[in-house]
């Protein structure tokens, strides 16, 4: 199987390091140059959950003319904001049944890449793993988790299974799922309660568990995902909050993505998390002040990468 992971960043990264494990003719595709050069040079340094570290020799492209063989499965982990640009930049290289899995956070992934391969391609994912980018050609693994496959709706078809197959061979605890859309509206509740907080103060995960006002503002944004959530129809558990730290906990020295992002300067995915409530609530009529709270500072911390010197 010919596999694309498509924004090798550091989840990519560490997803393609371990498919290397299996039979699949695995590519690296991303525009960080860098990082690219650093795997292409020296191979892809991975710090395990151990302290341990290991290396893996992989191809790592940054152009898709570099992509020599037409993917069977391409792995979507391109920053929510970036999906279009991204899949319209390789889908004329897949062939009649490439499919497309999306491991992104927030919501609206599946319908983007949808919107330029037909959703008969496309496949939905959630994972609880977690990497950290330390330098060009070295990431962390910061936390360990499930990762669910299905359909964006209906039952599980065979190539689910296939797939599933594939990420556990690599060494993912992977499961097949008929709850797809429930499972990316809870895994938002989670981004939601980490993200923006680790951003904006520069902690780790395991601190929104620490410290007992991080966990405090934690708590009053994923209550305000909640309401948002059971009114879009989801039915999203009692004890979401208390799993949000407790993931936490579980990432403990894991920087969130939206904290990397904004250590290096760069857009974030905030509408897709904090800003999808936002967007939402007001469409409902539920208020939202937290959560557009960190919505607005994360926004302005972006506008100050470019805007202010």
């Amino acid at each position: 199987m010919n596999v694309l992971i498509l924004g090798a960043g550091a989840m990519g990264s560490l997803v393609g390091a371990r498919l290397s494990r299996t039979e699949a003719n695995l590519i690296l595709f991303s525009t960080d140059r860098h990082h690219m050069e650093a795997i292409r040079r020296e191979g892809l340094h991975i710090e395990e959950l151990d302290g341990s570290m290991s290396r893996y020799d992989l191809k790592a492209v940054d152009t898709p003319g570099e992509i020599d063989a037409p993917p069977d499965l391409v792995i979507v982990l391109v920053k929510s904001y970036a999906t279009q640009t991204a899949v319209a930049s390789v889908k004329d290289l897949r062939h009649a049944s490439t499919i497309f899995l999306t491991l992104q956070n927030g919501v609206g992934n599946w319908e983007r890449i949808a919107a330029e391969v037909g959703r008969e391609s496309v496949i939905v994912g959630s994972t609880a793993e977690g990497a950290t980018l330390v330098a060009p050609g070295r990431i962390r693994h910061g936390g360990t988790g499930v990762t669910h496959v299905g359909e964006p709706h209906g039952p599980p078809s065979p190539r689910i299974h296939a797939v599933v197959e594939l990420l556990a061979k690599g060494g993912f605890e992977a499961r097949v799922s008929s709850q797809m859309e429930q499972l990316i509206w809870e895994k938002l509740q989670v981004n939601v309660g980490i993200n923006a907080i680790t951003a904006l103060t520069g902690i780790r995960n395991g601190a929104i568990a620490q410290l007992e006002e991080a966990q405090a503002l934690s708590r009053a944004a994923v209550q305000e995902s909640i309401k948002v959530s059971r009114a879009r129809g989801f039915a999203i558990r009692e004890d979401m909050v208390d799993r949000v730290i407790a993931v936490a906990r579980a990432t403990a020295v894991n920087r969130s993505s939206m904290g990397q992002d904004v250590d290096r300067r760069k857009r974030t995915e905030i509408d897709a998390i904090n800003g999808a409530i936002v967007r939402l609530g007001e469409e409902m009529n539920i208020p939202t002040p937290v959560n557009w709270t960190l919505t607005q500072l994360i926004k302005i911390l972006e506008a100050s990468f470019t805007c202010l010197q």
